[in-house]
């Protein structure tokens, strides 16, 4: 079971396709019409394991193609010319890998379990041949590297916040995404450590652990080790809105 507390991905004994997985309307199939979804299955290989810390692709090697996780969570991290790790992001199920090296075909972000992931692979020689016969997969790519544009953007805009707005931004992000997959929005356990929560957010990991300390004595959340539940989330999304208008100048 993951990490996050995914529930299995069918009750049946029929195999898992992309025809039939409940993360369809998240994953690449979003917005294709059910030919090309069936064509899309032919190409995808399923049931990749990966095992906490092992690499799924590594930063400047050749384009594996696009990783679609099943289930459990992976960061996705870059290094700067003094060998340093940035914790770029993390990745929940149903969301897509690989868009760091669909532009120069090496990939410049490494690909990291956090805990036993699942995972679809669309490798790179099968996304050509897909795209000979369905044009439509091209624009579906544009539109999620717009979409990874658009986040990074998001991160630039909250790295001016403070590291409060940070963190309550952080927690309420996952429990939207997860909500949107189906899965409990207020109760859930991080595979992240508190220092690739601190490495991701651009703060230290002892600012990390003080924040959820503040945000426990203000009742908003409950953190027991990796198990997190969101007890308001109302008033951490107010919280999140209304710091840096209260905080000192």
């Amino acid at each position: 079971m993951s990490d996050l507390n995914i529930p299995k991905l069918s009750t049946t004994h029929q195999p898992v396709t992309c025809e039939n997985c409940n993360l369809d309307n998240l994953c690449i199939p979003k917005g294709l019409d059910r030919h090309e979804i069936g064509e899309l299955a032919l190409l995808v290989s399923r049931n990749n394991i990966r095992q906490k810390g092992e690499a799924i692709y590594h930063a400047g090697s050749p384009f594996r193609g696009m990783v679609a996780l099943r289930s459990g969570s992976a960061k996705l991290v870059s290094f700067d010319q003094a060998g340093n790790e940035l914790v770029v992001g993390f990745m929940l199920p149903g969301e897509i890998m690989g868009f760091d090296g669909l532009a120069t075909q090496l990939h410049t972000c490494t690909a990291i379990a956090l805990e036993t992931i699942n995972y679809c692979h669309l490798p790179a020689h099968k996304i050509e041949q897909f795209e000979l016969n369905m044009p439509s997969l091209s624009h579906i790519l544009l539109q999620r590297s717009c979409d990874e544009l658009d986040s990074q953007v998001q991160k630039m805009l909250l790295s001016r916040r403070s590291a409060e707005e940070r963190v309550a931004n952080f927690i309420l992000n996952v429990s939207e995404r997860l909500r949107v997959r189906g899965y409990s929005e207020l109760e859930f356990r991080l595979s992240m450590s508190r220092e690739e929560i601190g490495n991701h957010l651009g703060i230290a990991h002892e600012t990390v652990s003080r924040i959820f300390h503040l945000f426990q004595s203000r009742n908003l959340i409950e953190v027991k080790s990796k198990q997190f539940r969101i007890v308001d989330k109302k008033e951490l999304f107010n919280f999140y809105t209304t710091y840096s208008l209260n905080s000192p100048k």
